[in-house]
């Protein structure tokens, strides 16, 4: 959550290629995602980002119009109830 609530206040994030995290960061678009263990990538996408103003607001500006296409509240919801509706279905079959 902690990633999409940064998206949200127009900040772009570095995060690892661990879990679930390239799945809601679009690199090079919404943030910068790194090797998982690569300290070497860490501190380069930090630096680039801390030394690009224009980069950070641009994923920053990406970020947010990500967060409110795909993670509105209403549209999560909607989602919600459209795979209960479907497990529904096809338990009742």
């Amino acid at each position: 959550m902690a990633i999409i609530e940064a998206s949200s206040c127009e900040l772009p994030v570095v995060v690892s290629d661990a879990g679930g995290l390239p799945e809601v960061v679009r690199d090079g678009v919404t943030g910068l995602v790194v090797p998982r263990n690569d300290s070497a990538a860490l501190s380069a996408a930090l630096a680039r980002l801390v030394a690009d103003a224009e980069l950070r607001a641009r994923m920053g500006k990406a970020g947010r119009a990500l967060v409110q296409r795909e993670y509105e509240w209403e549209r999560c919801v909607d989602h919600m109830l459209e795979c209960y509706a479907a497990l529904l279905r096809s338990h009742r079959r």
